[in-house]
């Protein structure tokens, strides 16, 4: 199965380049692990494609990934099982009021 990510962050860029390298790699790690996981558990799922936002985060260092387009039960429910940790539990509007924000410079 291919996974489309949609990146959101919250906020703006930091101006620490530290923190913005860790952020990069958290978001590359889930990244590889949601697909890790798709792949290996999902091959034969009947839509070839899912499409999935992550949002990263204006305090913190903890990527997590909005399930709202994701039709299938079975799959939100997988990843909320899986990732327990990564799920996204605020407000759609916040999402949505961020979508257009600069993400990583050069990412």
């Amino acid at each position: 199965m291919e996974v489309k990510f949609d990146l959101v962050r919250i906020g703006k860029i930091r101006k620490n380049s530290l923190a913005e390298m860790i952020l990069k790699q958290n978001v590359d790690f889930l990244k590889n692990s949601i697909q890790s996981f798709l792949k290996d558990d999902y091959i034969n799922y009947k839509h070839n494609q899912i499409s999935l936002e992550m949002i990263i985060p204006g305090k913190g260092y903890n990527i997590k990934i909005a399930l709202r387009s994701i039709k299938d039960e079975n799959v939100k429910k997988e990843l909320r099982r899986n990732f327990p940790n990564s799920i996204y539990k605020g407000e759609d509007s916040i999402i949505d009021m961020n979508a257009l924000n600069k993400v990583f410079g050069g990412y």
